[in-house]
């Protein structure tokens, strides 16, 4: 990867050795999500753990708020956000990603955490689908090859399609459950409404593109925040929340500053410094960190149909972003 500075359209100069260094922190932080939420709910019914995400999200989002505040001020940018131009996308582009985030935390304790990481990055499929529909974007033979990676990845990773007795069986079971995980149904249906409304965010976060980044940063997350307060009130994950201990207020505490604060404060210097291109490339990071958090720390095993899928949907969500950096390249050389 280049790491020599390179010129952006409004004249800043990127750092792309610091862009890249940031991005990587800030997926690692992303892919701590569900370590950090597993400590804050240990202890919890199952029944709880179905609706906490909302509690710990609403955290999420509050913290990444105030951090976004503080940028705002640091960066002198108050007056560009008092005469920014607030408009739907905008306000459904922070609804979407806190509904997602709610959603993947709860999923992260119900099923596989390489499960949740696996569904939530579904979005991408969503996004061009619904790109294609309302935008009248067009999917070229290769990126449909991609897509429909994807999407055989989301059925193998959910169990819609799998491996039984030797031969391929179709259908998912609502009450396949184990020991490990009795609501694992649920949380892999909540894994792929994540994936749903991450992709959401995605389509919403394409228009008014002229806003800036922190200034887009704050109503994100004003309007997450709002969303997963709304989730809250309706989940009413009160008796969860309730119950939690000193040692989950740590790892709630935890998983607001490192999972928010950090890995979102750590975006922006990323987002600053490095082309979308590169940023999307690198975001990847975080299954990898996800996947082996749930082997090494809480020895989840992998069946091989979910091994499949989640090749499948990694694969099918990269590719795309390596055949557009290689083209770029040529194109430039």
């Amino acid at each position: 990867m280049q790491t020599e500075p390179s010129a952006s359209t409004s004249g800043y100069v990127m750092n792309k050795k610091l862009g890249a260094i940031a991005m990587i922190l800030s997926a690692t932080g992303m892919g701590l999500v569900g370590t950090f939420s597993r400590g804050a709910t240990a202890g919890l019914i199952s029944e709880d753990k179905a609706v906490i995400g909302s509690f710990l999200a609403f955290g999420r989002m509050g913290t990444g708020f105030v951090g976004f505040m503080l940028l705002l001020l640091l960066t002198k940018k108050l007056g560009l956000f008092r005469s920014t131009r607030l408009s739907p996308a905008v306000v459904m582009g922070g609804i979407s990603i806190g509904l997602s985030l709610g959603l993947y935390i709860s999923s992260t304790l119900l099923t596989s955490i390489a499960n949740a990481v696996f569904l939530i990055y579904t979005g991408p499929l969503f996004c061009t689908l619904l790109a294609r529909i309302f935008r009248k974007e067009m999917i070229s033979p290769l990126n449909g090859l991609f897509l429909l990676l994807v999407f055989v990845g989301m059925l193998l990773t959910m169990g819609i399609i799998d491996f039984r007795d030797g031969a391929i069986a179709f259908g998912l079971d609502l009450s396949a459950s184990s020991a490990e995980y009795p609501q694992k149904a649920l949380g892999d249906l909540m894994g792929l409404l994540s994936g749903v409304f991450y992709g959401l965010s995605l389509f919403f976060n394409g228009y008014r593109k002229d806003v800036d980044s922190i200034v887009r940063g704050v109503w994100n997350f004003l309007w997450a925040a709002v969303a997963t307060a709304i989730m809250s009130v309706i989940l009413r994950p009160w008796h969860g929340a309730a119950s939690f201990t000193s040692s989950n207020w740590t790892w709630a505490t935890g998983l607001f500053l490192v999972c928010g604060l950090f890995a979102l404060g750590f975006l922006v210097v990323a987002g600053r410094n490095l082309p979308a291109v590169e940023m999307s490339t690198i975001s990847y990071w975080e299954c990898p960190v996800a996947v082996v958090c749930g082997l090494l720390l809480f020895h989840e095993t992998l069946a091989p149909a979910g091994i499949i899928g989640g090749v499948l949907i990694v694969g099918g969500g990269f590719a795309p972003i390596v055949i557009d950096a290689l083209g770029r390249r040529r194109i430039h050389a």
